[in-house]
């Protein structure tokens, strides 16, 4: 930690009255100057896409962060809190997991998210770290932000190699998942027979396909100009039709989060845990046994929030983004 980075920088966080002139203009023209993308072969030979911001080479680095994003998620939805990481003078890479965008599929189906186990994912964020982010800022602080399905992989992370990141910013993560009036012995069974009967590629009960149509009202944002953002893309690319998950991810994804409570004393490094508090698809209770059992957890809530902090009204992403870098940049290179 470098006390003497902890000022948090200038950045112009972007109101929903600027946000169309923004991604019409400045950040377009931020990832052409800026942005690369690549891939990489992972641990099983499955094709990842990945995007890197680098900063000007006569500039000093303050550090770099690793961006995971969350279920049915993709480079373009993080184009915003990106750029300010970068800003903030930050090396910046953002991992495309399996399933996901551009990167590889265990399943034909584009609309469909699935993995077989959530060690496919961990061992795919160990790939990138060795092949990519620790090649190009090996000696800089590094900081994972994650978000939602992100936040549980990135626990999960922590839990089995430690030695990789210096704090961790985990943003509505999901650490216990809503499932509605269905209880959770009903979940047990019906992940129990998806297994018994290798139905892990079909649907997972509920889900609907990719139908073009948008639904804010019902989505996880706030901000309507950012959520029309998000869904144009997925119109004008079938690379982002993913919309739903197969039983083998339901079932995973389960698992997961049974793990990372049991081994949450295994995180030791700084954590800020960032609560959505009208979530309708994680549980808030997850996030207070986590806060409770890893070893150094800043816990806020955003009482009105929806899942989607960064995607909510100005009043709350002010505050969300102002609390990300007071946190993130006391562990800066000055």
């Amino acid at each position: 930690m470098n006390n003497n980075a902890s000022e948090k920088p200038e950045i112009k966080f972007i109101k929903d009255s600027g946000y169309k002139e923004y991604m019409s203009d400045e950040n377009p023209k931020w990832r052409s100057e800026y942005v690369e993308q690549g891939d990489f072969a992972s641990f099983d030979g499955m094709n990842l896409r990945y995007y890197h911001a680098s900063q000007d080479k006569d500039k000093e680095t303050a550090g770099t962060i690793v961006m995971l994003h969350g279920y049915c998620g993709f480079w373009g939805k993080f184009h915003e809190l990106a750029h300010y990481f970068w800003q903030a003078g930050f090396e910046v890479f953002f991992l495309e997991q399996r399933g996901h965008g551009y990167s590889g599929r265990q399943t034909s189906d584009k609309d469909i998210v699935h993995v077989n186990d959530y060690s496919d994912y961990i061992a795919d964020l160990k790939e990138f770290m060795e092949k990519i982010v620790m090649l190009k800022s090996s000696k800089l602080p590094r900081i994972i932000y994650a978000h939602s399905m992100g936040g549980a992989i990135a626990a999960l992370f922590l839990e089995e190699h430690p030695e990789y990141f210096d704090a961790a910013v985990l943003s509505s993560p999901m650490f216990s998942i809503k499932t509605g009036k269905t209880p959770k012995i009903a979940v047990s069974l019906l992940c129990a027979k998806i297994r018994l009967l290798h139905q892990e590629h079909l649907p997972f009960p509920g889900g609907k396909h990719f139908d073009g149509i948008p639904r804010f009202e019902s989505s996880s944002a706030r901000s309507e100009v950012r959520y029309n953002y998000i869904f144009n893309q997925r119109l004008a690319d079938e690379h982002y039709h993913t919309y739903m998950m197969s039983n083998g991810w339901g079932a995973a994804s389960f698992k997961a989060t049974r793990k990372i409570l049991r081994n949450a004393y295994k995180v030791k490094i700084p954590v800020l845990l960032l609560t959505s508090g009208n979530d309708a698809l994680v549980n808030m209770s997850g996030h207070e046994k986590f806060a409770r059992r890893a070893a150094n957890v800043r816990h806020i809530n955003f009482e009105r929030a929806k899942h989607e902090l960064y995607n909510d009204i100005d009043e709350v992403r002010e505050k969300y983004f102002n609390d990300i870098f007071t946190f993130i940049m006391s562990y800066a290179v000055n």
